[in-house]
């Protein structure tokens, strides 16, 4: 596990590295001219130093409860500032299965729970027509304050919080994972690809198998064609998931 992320680390400093010397106008480096390389090295260092900074130690964190207590009282990003509640996650914390959206919304910063309101409705609609019932599976979300006027989180936020989602990760055990959205797709499995093109197949991580589909709030954003378009493309992974969570059950039974 730990050589893994030290590879997507690498991987992420190369991406940061071409990223900024397309902002400072370098397309190409010429071998005698490392002016601009060692530049571009220091910012990237510098943002290193700055995602350190927003990490917590939980090596010692034994049990969920802990862990809530802890993000309960998390200030390690703005977001804190203007949350509500923080929106830890809630199911069977013992499911083979797990489900991790973006971040919550207005409706889940007021009551401190995650998938309610539309989107939580279509979500449940959506577990029942592949025969899962919400209390089955445990439900949280990369980020667990509600960002302003429900943007999309920002890479410190992000950061921030994945130390937690992958504690929680961890201490639940879950054999799948269902990835909602682009956010918790990309975060999770450190790929830069859209969703569109991630969706309908699974990824290993770490012994756990991962799928991802649409965030119900996407699917709830478009009408006509668009959406039952989508629908048919996330029915399908909703498929692929059921199979897999029968299997599982079958062989653990």
């Amino acid at each position: 596990m730990e050589r893994q992320r030290h590879i997507r680390e690498i991987l992420k400093d190369l991406r940061n590295i071409i990223s900024h010397s397309r902002d400072i106008g370098v397309r190409y480096y010429c071998k005698n001219d490392l002016s601009k390389v060692a530049e571009i090295i220091s910012l990237v260092k510098a943002k290193r130093a700055e995602k350190k900074a927003c990490s917590v130690n939980l090596s010692n964190i034994k049990e969920l409860s802990s862990l809530y207590e802890l993000v309960r009282s998390c200030t390690l990003c703005k977001l804190a500032n203007g949350r509500k509640n923080v929106v830890f996650g809630e199911g069977d914390p013992n499911s083979i299965l797990m489900l991790i959206g973006e971040a919550p919304g207005r409706e889940e910063d007021i009551t401190g729970r995650p998938f309610v309101g539309k989107s939580g409705e279509l979500l449940t609609k959506m577990l029942r027509a592949i025969n899962i019932e919400r209390n089955e599976v445990f439900i949280t979300s990369v980020i667990k304050c509600r960002p302003p006027s429900n943007r999309t989180p920002k890479g410190q936020e992000i950061d921030s919080c994945l130390p937690y989602l992958l504690k929680q990760i961890e201490l639940i055990d879950p054999r799948l994972i269902l990835c909602l959205g682009s956010i918790s797709s990309k975060t999770l499995l450190g790929k830069e690809e859209p969703l569109s093109r991630l969706r309908g197949k699974f990824f290993d991580l770490n012994g756990r198998k991962v799928i991802c589909t649409y965030h119900p709030a996407y699917l709830l954003r478009f009408g006509g064609a668009k959406q039952i378009g989508l629908k048919k493309e996330a029915w399908h992974d909703l498929q692929m998931l059921q199979r897999e969570y029968e299997r599982i059950k079958r062989n653990r039974d």
